[in-house]
Order: C-alpha cells, then sequence, then structure tokens
C-alpha cells in the first residue's frame, strides 16, 4: 500500500468568458482568444463544450503548495489575456447572466458529437466544474476505493456550490448545475459495482449494446478515469475562491487516502447507504451547506457542520501532510458559507439599496470575477 504522501493528483477548472461591457457571456467564438491562451500557458489550457469557455488542466501535483502556485499563475495570466479582448474571467458552477440558448458549442468534434447525441441536454450544459483526479495504486480495486468515497459527495458538493442562479433568475438551488446534470444519463451517484471486474462488465455491456461510444462515457460524480490510474471527482461546482478549490482537492485527496488505508467499515456496502446518498444529494443540491443531512454511518440526521465534523475526524489521521489546511478551510465554509450564499447575499444586498434585479446580478458577476481573478489578493489568497 502507497504511503499518504505518495498519493499525486491533479486538478481541472473550467472558467466562462465574460463580456466587460454586458457581463454577459459571448455569444460567439471571440476571434484570436484561444490562440492567445495558447501562446501564453501551452497545454495548461484547453477548450470546453462552448465557445466561451476554457479549461485549466494541471501537471501532476504533489501538495497544495504546488496546487495553489500553478492555478494563481493560471487565473491570473487567463485573466490578463481576456482583459486584452474586453473580457473577464467567471469560475463558478454557472455564470449568473448567461442565457443557454444564445451559447454556441465549440467546433471541437468529439464536442459536435455531444450535442449531436443529446441535443438539448448538451445545449443546456452551459456550466462549469471543478475536477479532482486522486492517483491509486494498480494494485488496488478503484471500484472497492471509490465504493468507500461515494457516501461523502454531498459533502464536497456543500461546500463547492457555486450555481445559485440560472439564466439570469435566482433558481432556488444552491447548486442548479447539478440538476442540470440531471438530465444527462449516467451522471450523478454512481451504481454500485462490489468491484473492479463487475464495473468493467457493465461497461463492456453499454459498449456492446450501442448505449455508449467510448468507455469514458459514463459522467458519473465520481469515477475511476479511463486516461489516468486515478479516482476522478466530478461532483464538485467550480469554485470562484481559490481556497475553496483547494479546500475542495485537499478533502478529496484525504478521503481516498482514507479509503486506501482504513478498515473498511460494514455501513460502506449496506443498500441504504446508497439511498442515503441520494437523498444527501438532493438536500446539498438544494441547500448548499444548510440544513439537515443524513450521516451513513449512524443513519440519524445532522446539520452539515456536524456531519462534516463526524467525517473529519475520522479521515484526519490519513490526512497527506500539508493538506491540513484544506480541513480547516472546510470547517470554516460550513460556518460562514461558501460561493453561493455569498452570491445570494451580494444580489440581496444590492436589491436591498434600490438596485435593479438586471444591476444586482451585474454586482454578483462583479464580484465572481474579482474573486475568480484573484483581484486584490496577495499570492492567491482568499479575499477578506
Amino acid at each position: 500500500m502507497p504511503s499518504r504522501s505518495s498519493l499525486t493528483f491533479g486538478i481541472e477548472e473550467e472558467y466562462f468568458l465574460t463580456d466587460l461591457a454586458s457581463r454577459r457571456i459571448p455569444h460567439a467564438p471571440v476571434p484570436g482568444f484561444a490562440e492567445a491562451c495558447q501562446a501564453a500557458l501551452g497545454s495548461l489550457v484547453t477548450r470546453e463544450m462552448f465557445a466561451a469557455q476554457f479549461e485549466v488542466v494541471t501537471p501532476v501535483l504533489h501538495s497544495l503548495d504546488q496546487a495553489r502556485e500553478c492555478l494563481a499563475e493560471a487565473r491570473t495570466t487567463l485573466a490578463r489575456v481576456a482583459r486584452d479582448f474586453g473580457l473577464g474571467l467567471v469560475a463558478a458552477g454557472t455564470q449568473p447572466l448567461a442565457q443557454w440558448r444564445q451559447q454556441r458549442p465549440t467546433d471541437v468534434a468529439r464536442y459536435q458529437q455531444l450535442f449531436d447525441d443529446f441535443q438539448m441536454v448538451a445545449s443546456r450544459s452551459v456550466l462549469a466544474g471543478l475536477h479532482v483526479h486522486v492517483g491509486v495504486p494498480e494494485d488496488v480495486d478503484r471500484i472497492r476505493a471509490m465504493n468507500r468515497v461515494t457516501p461523502w459527495l454531498p459533502l464536497l458538493l456543500g461546500l463547492s456550490a457555486s450555481s445559485p442562479f440560472w439564466a439570469g433568475k435566482p433558481s432556488g438551488l444552491m447548486s442548479y448545475r447539478q440538476a442540470v446534470c440531471d438530465e444527462w444519463p449516467r451522471m450523478g451517484i454512481p451504481d454500485h459495482f462490489d468491484n473492479d471486474a463487475e464495473y468493467q462488465r457493465y461497461v463492456q455491456l453499454l459498449l456492446d449494446t450501442g448505449s455508449i461510444r467510448t468507455s469514458a462515457d459514463v459522467w458519473w460524480n465520481i469515477r475511476p478515469s479511463v486516461r489516468y490510474p486515478t479516482l476522478e471527482l466530478r461532483i464538485a461546482d467550480a469554485c470562484p475562491q481559490l481556497d475553496d478549490a483547494l479546500c475542495i482537492a485537499g478533502l478529496f485527496r484525504t478521503m481516498v487516502s482514507h479509503a486506501l488505508h482504513a478498515p473498511r467499515p460494514d455501513w460502506v456496502d449496506d443498500p441504504m447507504t446508497r439511498v442515503i446518498t441520494l437523498e444527501n444529494r438532493w438536500r446539498a443540491k438544494r441547500q448548499g451547506l444548510r440544513g439537515a443531512f443524513i450521516d451513513p454511518a449512524t443513519q440519524r440526521a445532522l446539520p452539515f457542520a456536524d456531519w462534516l465534523e463526524n467525517v473529519l475526524q475520522e479521515v484526519l489521521v490519513y490526512t497527506v501532510s500539508g493538506d491540513e489546511p484544506a480541513l480547516q478551510h472546510a470547517r470554516t465554509l460550513a460556518r460562514e458559507g461558501g460561493s453561493a450564499e455569498a452570491q445570494l447575499a451580494t444580489y440581496q444586498q444590492a436589491r436591498d439599496a434600490g438596485r435593479g434585479h438586471g444591476e444586482a446580478l451585474v454586482q454578483v458577476v462583479d464580484a465572481l470575477m474579482a474573486q475568480t481573478e484573484l483581484q486584490g489578493v496577495a499570492e492567491g489568497r482568499r479575499i477578506a
């Protein structure tokens, strides 16, 4: 079994371009922008499903300090390039003023195929996520490790929730991104398989019956990556605050470390656990960090902060050295609130001050741009 310090990881962050005049996402590709990004960041930056959306993919990382340095540099560089084109950068599950009907898909072939296959479902997916890969040794059954982490996914969704607005309106949810994701097949909480052999049979059945084009077309909230020997976290909304993104990465790595090293409790394989996980995911999607959540270990309802603390106490001994601040930051988010709550507060404060609906949304977008672009932040530290 690997030492905890050897658990490498990688992060993928998605961003929306935002027109500085209208605060909306550009409808069409911005001539020259993709080329300027490639010149500035090389292979770190890639195109996404929509023409006004880009992704940064880190190299293999060993520490959160490396992750901070890499992502802070990528964000500030992308923001500088964007300003030359009259654009800003937003990392959030949804861009509050985005109108999905007006967005054009990128011309990358694999994305064009998704739009052909999934039609309006693909067109509505004007979303940005935070994906985290954690390396798993070849001799470890990734499905069994995944089963151990899956019940805790709603915690990571609650901590990252940053999509309370959809199509210019409050959605009533803290993560409307996950509501849109539920329109796709093979998303959400994974189906249960005892081990990797069972999972491979499932994938082969889908391939043999023409249900999927490639084995990568299983898009669960957590999955064994096809391209890398990793477990890939996919449930998290993109985080405007860099510290929030690092918190998700560090906490997920700690959870995977626990899955690899700790004794396996009986409740993990209880059929009721998946039912509880589905319920908790809904509660995280709807209420974020608030409301009552069901602890799968005790099957009792608890406030989010209490359930989080139970899990942190369980995984603490398996934390990778240097990731301790991520766990403390999770406690801070549970106490003070995350991005979704901050966005709604900014919107309500503007409305209370007499601003119109559209003006209030512009203030939300401006705050998201400032956070994403690390404006006023020294060395990528959290905005006070």
